[in-house]
């Protein structure tokens, strides 16, 4: 009685912990938008907006960053701002959204796998609490949520996989909208390849290994199972049947070929002319450098132990050994022909996609980044569950008190200096979209750094848009489109000119060749404003 009543108080615990992070994410998104703000995550709030007023899923005039975005944030965001006319306020709810739907495909995978519910609270907590990197938290919740919808599909895929391989039969209509998905993730470009399915391919392909290497001790295990769900305890007790042994076959021949189906469909969408692939050559000779001098550095980076204090890192570390405790464990199970659980299969996956980004990227010239690494965020926190279920005592008890440490740490370290903050900041970058704005000017060019950002701050009042080079006053081809640019606009209008102080030597020759058309009407911070009757950029 007295188990059931601490078990009880634990899921209310966890499931106030779910809610409170939740809230936190809600009222960051969309009370504190900019407090980040840079270019990168304005330049999603910017394409939000081209979205909703072009009418386009894909913009025609929209130059593509990294990634084609099809499914991704701002395309609900653009579903936001035709109902607000707001670009931040958009922007945030589509951030809060992404949230939730990461949030319902965790526990729809936990569902799939046979984890109790506390485990799946537990998984969906952790999963929110564990982000401490700021660049973490704008790939999965805040601010732009770049790989939220990655992440939303990894744990629908995964919850397929786990019940098909746990109930050795796939469901017709999930793996039929799994494939949809997968096709979506590569029309958009590489990046589900890489986090999903590249690694989902190497795990079956280890599985089928395994299947070969243990075959008989699995053959006999999966007539058990059959039987004792056929509720034959006879058949149960004895070790095979034709019958059973065929199903089994069948049902991972099923299996294999979808998730190689998986892997061909996606690869099939990056071949679309608007999807976004990555250009990099080998790097085989330095690649044991990069792995230990970038690469690691940035795994470390990515679960966020360089910004944990003290106690934050004590407890990255427990979580970590946890980790690869419980992967040395599943080596040495496979070797002695031990069963792997279908939930096991699953963390695997999870545990492989940063290994496998990893060895990419130090065997490459492909750039490198600790976003790439976000799932071992996942891993941990599978990792935490899966142990968790195994202990009891006070090593559970310890267990509890460390992550009731760690939550308080993050939202005392993450979370409060935001929700205390101005929004939005008083930066240089506000000040002087404030200051165009009340002197009528609705048009203006800057550096990359400063376009997207100032066009947000005043949500859109006054297009900044990007040059390649404040000389020329070219179009900057990266997360901008060709309609703000003469001729597609008109010469003769009211312009504006910010200049950063790093591009005023540049900004020179511009001012040399219009000497008696440009002014220079105000100096805020580190930026000029320069002015013209006539906007001189060029459309390339």
């Amino acid at each position: 009685m007295n188990q059931t009543k601490i078990s009880k108080a634990g899921q209310i615990l966890v499931e106030a912990g779910i809610v409170l992070f939740l809230g936190l994410i809600f009222l960051t998104n969309l009370l504190h938008f900019n407090y980040m703000m840079n270019a990168d995550l304005a330049s999603d709030a910017v394409l939000a907006r081209l979205i909703w007023t072009s009418k386009e899923i894909i913009p025609s005039t929209w130059y593509i960053a990294a990634e084609t975005r099809i499914i991704g944030t701002p395309n609900i965001a653009a579903l936001f701002y035709g109902m607000t006319g707001n670009m931040v306020f958009a922007e945030g709810m589509a951030c809060c959204l992404m949230t939730v739907f990461i949030v319902i495909s965790i526990v729809f995978f936990g569902k799939k796998a046979d984890l109790k519910r506390l485990e799946i609270d537990l998984l969906v907590l952790l999963g929110l609490a564990l982000p401490v990197n700021k660049v973490i938290l704008e790939l999965l919740y805040l601010f732009a949520s770049y790989y939220a919808v990655h992440t939303a599909i990894l744990f629908f895929t995964l919850g397929v996989y786990a019940e098909s391989i746990k109930k050795e039969k796939m469901k017709p209509v999930s793996a039929g909208l799994s494939l949809i998905f997968a096709l979506c993730l590569g029309m958009q470009g590489v990046r589900g390849i890489l986090i999903l399915y590249g690694p989902l391919f190497g795990i079956e392909a280890i599985r089928t290994l395994y299947r070969f290497y243990s075959r008989g001790q699995q053959e006999r295990q999966a007539c058990r199972r059959l039987a004792a769900a056929a509720g034959d305890k006879d058949s149960a007790a004895s070790s095979g049947g034709f019958g059973c042994k065929e199903k089994s076959k069948k049902a991972d021949f099923i299996i294999s070929l979808w998730v190689c189906t998986l892997l061909v469909v996606s690869f099939i969408g990056t071949c679309f002319p608007f999807s976004e692939g990555q250009e990099f050559s080998r790097n085989i000779r330095k690649g044991l450098f990069k792995l230990a001098t970038v690469v690691l550095p940035n795994a470390k980076r990515a679960i966020g132990f360089d910004q944990a204090g003290i106690y934050g890192k004590i407890i990255l570390i427990i979580l970590v050994a946890i980790t690869c405790c419980l992967l040395v464990e599943l080596i040495c199970r496979m070797w002695k022909k031990e069963p792997i659980e279908a939930v096991n299969w699953a963390f695997l996956v999870i545990c492989a996609s940063p290994v496998v980004t990893a060895l990419i990227i130090s065997f490459t010239t492909f750039g490198d980044s600790e976003r790439y690494y976000f799932l071992l965020i996942y891993a941990m926190a599978f990792a935490v569950v899966l142990v968790g279920r195994r202990i009891s005592g006070r090593w559970k008890s310890a267990g509890e008190i460390l992550i009731a440490i760690f939550v308080i740490i993050n939202v005392y370290t993450v979370y409060l200096p935001i929700l205390k903050s101005a929004e939005p900041p008083q930066t240089d970058e506000y000040i002087v979209g404030k200051y165009l704005e009340e002197n009528q000017y609705r048009t203006a060019y800057s550096t990359f750094d400063n376009a997207n950002l100032i066009t947000v701050l005043t949500n859109g009042r006054v297009q900044v848009s990007a040059v390649s080079s404040v000389d020329k006053m070219d179009i900057c081809k990266w997360m901008t489109s060709t309609q703000w640019y003469v001729p597609n606009v008109p010469f003769k209008e009211r312009t504006a000119y910010i200049i950063p102080e790093s591009q005023e030597e540049k900004f020179k020759d511009f001012l040399t060749e219009h000497k008696n058309e440009v002014d220079l009407l105000q100096k805020i911070g580190e930026y000029s404003i320069y002015v013209s009757d006539y906007n001189f950029s060029v459309l390339d």
